[in-house]
């Protein structure tokens, strides 16, 4: 587990279609704050890609190794490149945390906004940048915590066992089903247990695949 005890990469994820460009001007209020914790070294789109270097192959292999902060302004939801980069992070397990900026209305929510931490933060005070680093802290470390129970736990895992490192959502079955080709699937992921509610709507969808929280599989609860 030493490699990951290194500097973590934050991408800041934003719109810059806001009327008041308040997508820009928080991100470069969360970067000016960044920039002062040690340990930190954030990620700013263009600023930090080379030239000659294509946009979006910077942008996507960055999200694979970096912690993400969507900045959720109202016109977040509308661009195809903050929607990608969100979906990039839920597929590749990244920590992500949502700030709120919304100032008016979100046109149209986007769906895998969700299952993370949301903090609310006004676009104009920016008076709790800090709770928005410090959830975001709280995820980092709640990975790593995770990344070192599933060492312990997986010389007790059949073949047919997947580790993801937060509640599943619908979006954690879009390379996992395909995987899968049909064969029965336990999915172990950090307690507490999804809702019934959300354990029908999985088995709808992927009756083959068996979600367990951890404390449930180490029990070796059945449903």
């Amino acid at each position: 587990m030493r490699g990951y005890l290194k500097k973590v990469d934050i991408f800041l994820s934003h719109s810059k279609h806001d009327p008041n460009d308040a997508g820009e001007r928080i991100a470069k209020a969360i970067r000016k704050q960044l920039a002062t914790r040690d340990g930190l070294d954030s990620f700013f789109d263009v600023y930090d890609i080379p030239p000659g270097v294509k946009f979006q192959d910077v942008l996507l292999s960055q999200i694979e190794v970096s912690a993400v902060v969507a900045i959720h302004t109202d016109s977040f939801s509308s661009r195809e490149w903050c929607r990608r980069e969100i979906i990039e992070a839920k597929r590749h397990h990244r920590p992500l945390v949502i700030a709120n900026c919304i100032s008016d209305k979100d046109e149209r929510g986007f769906p895998y906004l969700g299952n993370v931490p949301i903090i609310r933060l006004d676009d104009r005070k920016l008076t709790r940048v800090d709770v928005v680093i410090r959830a975001l802290l709280d995820e980092i470390l709640r990975d790593f915590l995770w990344q070192c129970r599933v060492e312990l736990m997986r010389p007790k895992a059949s073949p047919g066992v997947t580790f993801l490192p937060r509640p599943p959502e619908l979006i954690s079955l879009a390379a996992l089903v395909p995987a899968t080709e049909g064969e029965p699937t336990i999915i172990v992921y950090p307690d507490p247990p999804l809702g019934a509610e959300e354990q029908r709507l999985f088995h709808d969808i992927a009756s083959h695949i068996q979600l367990r929280s951890a404390t449930e599989w180490l029990a070796g609860a059945v449903r």
